[in-house]
């Protein structure tokens, strides 16, 4: 009978190491599985299921998950949308130029090896979704017009910042909207159409919670 070499004994399993590991993967899957459902009713035609689940699939998909499209029923985009904005800097109140942050992001799509729409499409959704909750005067018309706005502005000064040059005290933003050339419509139908919005303060302290700022108006 031989002997056992000391240090190569196998060591004993650790059961919440494994427990752990099976735990974790359950909560992945779960979440997953929420996050497919939830993206399903929220793309599908409306039906039962996506009418009592309404609210609960708008808190999870907004704004972060947002789409703007609907499955067996797409609606082809037929405008380009170029959100741009500019900065009036502390404590002078220097204006920027304006920058055309949409232009930015498909530069950096285009040098991407590995592009997505994540970058492609967010500012031009969060515009999308911030007009939808606004009315003509840039007045709030849904419940949910203080996140959107919120989600746009921070958009905004997460690509303006390193452009800047300086504190920024306010921002400015506008989009510039050309429809698509098609049959049947007119030079004036496709020429550019610029809707500016007011100066909207930045809060001096970051905050997780959207807090309004005073009541933007769309100008011409």
């Amino acid at each position: 009978m031989s002997a056992s070499v000391p240090g190569t004994a196998t060591p004993p399993a650790r059961w919440w190491s494994r427990a752990l590991v099976a735990v974790t993967a359950v909560a992945v899957g779960a979440l997953a599985a929420v996050h497919l459902a939830a993206t399903f009713l929220y793309n599908a035609p409306t039906n039962p299921v996506s009418q009592r689940y309404a609210g609960p699939v708008d808190d999870w998909m907004n704004p972060l998950f947002q789409q703007n499209w609907r499955l067996f029923a797409p609606n082809p985009i037929s405008e380009n949308v170029a959100v741009q904005a500019r900065a009036s800097l502390t404590p002078d109140g220097r204006t920027t130029a304006w920058f055309d942050l949409s232009a930015r992001d498909q530069q950096a799509e285009n040098e991407n090896p590995a592009p997505g729409h994540v970058l492609q499409n967010a500012l031009r959704n969060a515009w999308f979704e911030w007009a939808a909750s606004h009315d003509a005067n840039g007045n709030p018309s849904a419940a949910e017009a203080d996140t959107m706005q919120a989600y746009l502005m921070n958009l905004v000064l997460d690509r303006i910042r390193p452009l800047a040059g300086g504190s920024i005290g306010s921002i400015q933003i506008r989009a510039v909207t050309t429809l698509i050339p098609g049959p049947g419509r007119t030079p004036a139908q496709t020429a550019p159409q610029v809707r500016t919005l007011d100066w909207w303060p930045v809060p001096t302290t970051p905050t997780t919670a959207p807090t309004p700022p005073p009541t933007p108006g769309g100008a011409p």
